[in-house]
């Protein structure tokens, strides 16, 4: 891995707008300042942490992330043989990829940018420092789990293909001297066994509670343990984990009739389904999540017909407002996703919504398929119905033990409920697909469009990306590449 020590990435605007009000983040690089003066003193080690958070919302990091993580699925259909926009999704779709493929080769570097920025302040902070300090490291400590989750979901295979042996991605656990190149690949187990280790202590240091969704918290990092234990099927923990965060019933609620009809329209630091989110400013944030190109003359991921099918199952789904009807250039109308678009009105460079990146409903969903998973099929699908009663279903769009709707299985219910509810959230569909060793099946798509009318197992080799060409062509410690 090709590794350098660059000096702190951190924000004057971030100093103003946190003396201003501790609720705002400015979340764009704008100027740096020495390491080691960054690295000294409380207010730079916050200043540091906050230009943490800015590489976490660096849009060739996140955004990058929901392409490859999403392009992939069946909740997905392309309106085009070609991506106007390049490669940003269609490498994706199609399953074409290379390893110069420019959205994957940027989004590994800025991810490892993100994990030597946290690794400084970590390591700049001992265990028996002050609790405010010991918050910020917590918060760092998150941060890398979050950046390692990421990082493992696109480049190491599923957790339950060979219980975590195959070759994973290079484990960072303190600040290196420049141009160190580590030589191996962590395997899947040892990085997920690295982002428990490192999130158990986070919840026991994270002890101040900012009250504002775009700080981790220690219900950030047991949302994350929740879904760490699921990958790995530890259902058992899975389940204590998801149940910390819903007990919290006075901090979080899921948002319900209006409120969730436009939940993906406002921002979510301080609201109480959130559990963590990415914080954007108006004319700030990076402005394209995912789909908001569907309001431009791209348009080129639309709704799929398996997934739209779904949405029109139940009676009055609210879940079908996060979508809009829309023709592209040669007069078809398609269905694109509204979510991650704060006012699809205006230009969306300028009005975009604070992404949600762990909310309660993930929580609730995770312990009905760690439930189904344990044979407590009832349990399951009482937690499964108290999403659906939030999306307006009730009577007999609700499932009972005697009548699944079709579904062979309690599991099959929860998972179709789990597209239902997080279509389009930084790529669940293809993590339940994997975890679950299911293909990926596509029955639609236009004549020629590769990546239509395909099935894509889960032992695939593009089930996974090549890492960046620069990690696996060097003249000594290179790195094995993916097959």
């Amino acid at each position: 891995m090709r590794l350098k020590i660059h000096n702190y990435t951190l924000l004057l605007l971030t100093v103003m707008l946190l003396a201003a009000c501790s609720e705002k983040l400015d979340l764009r690089p704008e100027t740096s300042m020495d390491t080691d003066k960054a690295l000294t003193g409380e207010a730079n080690l916050r200043l540091a942490t906050s230009g943490n958070y800015s590489l976490l919302n660096d849009g060739d990091y996140i955004t990058t992330y929901f392409h490859i993580a999403e392009s992939p699925v069946d909740n997905v259909e392309a309106t085009s043989v070609f991506d106007p926009g390049g490669t940003r999704q269609y490498g994706a779709y199609s399953y074409v990829h290379f390893p110069t493929m420019a959205n994957s080769s940027r989004f590994y570097a800025n991810a490892y940018k993100l994990i030597r920025g946290v690794n400084n302040v970590i390591a700049a902070i001992p265990d028996d420092a002050s609790g405010t300090l010991l918050q910020l490291k917590g918060e760092n400590l998150f941060l890398r789990a979050l950046a390692y989750q990421y990082l493992i979901k696109i480049f190491g295979r599923p957790y339950i293909q060979g219980n975590g042996n195959n070759p994973g991605v290079v484990i960072l656990d303190k600040p290196i001297p420049t141009l160190e190149r580590p030589a191996k690949r962590n395997t899947v187990k040892e990085v997920y066994d690295f982002m428990s280790a490192d999130l158990l202590k986070a919840e026991s240091l994270m002890t101040i509670d900012n009250n504002n969704n775009a700080f981790a918290s220690k219900y950030a990092a047991q949302a994350i343990l929740s879904s760490l234990y699921l990958d790995m099927g530890n259902d058992a923990k899975a389940i204590e984990y998801a149940d910390k965060v819903i007990g919290m019933a006075t901090k979080f609620t899921l948002v319900q009739g209006e409120a969730y009809k436009s939940y993906f329209s406002t921002n979510h630091s301080a609201d109480k389904e959130t559990v963590f989110c990415l914080k954007n400013l108006d004319g700030t944030g990076s402005g394209f999540y995912y789909y908001n190109q569907s309001y431009t003359v791209e348009k080129f991921a639309a709704v799929s017909p398996p997934l739209w099918d779904l949405l029109n199952e139940g009676n009055g789904d609210l879940r079908k407002n996060f979508y809009k009807a829309l023709k592209t250039s040669d007069g078809t109308t398609w269905n694109f996703t509204t979510k991650f678009v704060q006012n699809p009105a205006v230009n969306t460079t300028e009005k975009v919504s604070s992404p949600p990146i762990y909310r309660l409903a993930q929580l609730y969903l995770n312990r009905a398929e760690a439930y189904a998973k344990q044979g407590k099929d009832q349990l399951a699908l009482d937690d499964v119905n108290t999403i659906r009663k939030r999306a307006g279903l009730t009577g007999a769009d609700l499932y009972i033990l005697g009548n699944l709707h079709g579904r062979s299985s309690v599991l099959q219910v929860v998972l179709d409920e789990r597209r239902l509810e997080f279509a389009f959230e930084g790529g669940m569909r293809r993590d339940d697909l994997l975890r679950n060793n299911l293909p990926m099946i596509r029955t639609y798509g236009k004549a020629g469009q590769p990546g239509s009318n395909i099935t894509v197992q889960p032992t695939a080799s593009r089930v996974v990306y090549f890492l960046p060409l620069d990690e696996t062509n060097g003249v000594t410690n290179s790195l094995e590449q993916n097959p």
